[in-house]
């Protein structure tokens, strides 16, 4: 069970920088494509939601195969 702590702790960490270096990327280029304020207020909050949303779901799934594995592995000793 310790191994797949360790795995969750490291996987939140790997999506939470991948989310920070997209948002980054995507801030960087509009701000290059001089965006109006409005895209900030709206558009790049939006964009920001659905890819921690994507991230939570992946993470989730993640999870999910996990506990099935531990769950097979108490059943099995």
């Amino acid at each position: 069970m310790k191994e797949v702590a360790l795995k969750w702790l490291f996987l939140v960490s790997v999506f939470i920088m991948v989310d920070y270096l997209i948002m980054i990327i995507v801030g960087c280029v509009s701000g290059y494509l001089d965006c109006t304020s409005t895209y900030y207020e709206c558009t790049f909050c939006t964009i920001g939601k659905y890819l921690v949303g994507i991230s939570a779901m992946l993470f989730v799934l993640m999870m999910a195969n996990d506990f099935k594995s531990v769950r097979k592995n108490l059943r099995a000793h």
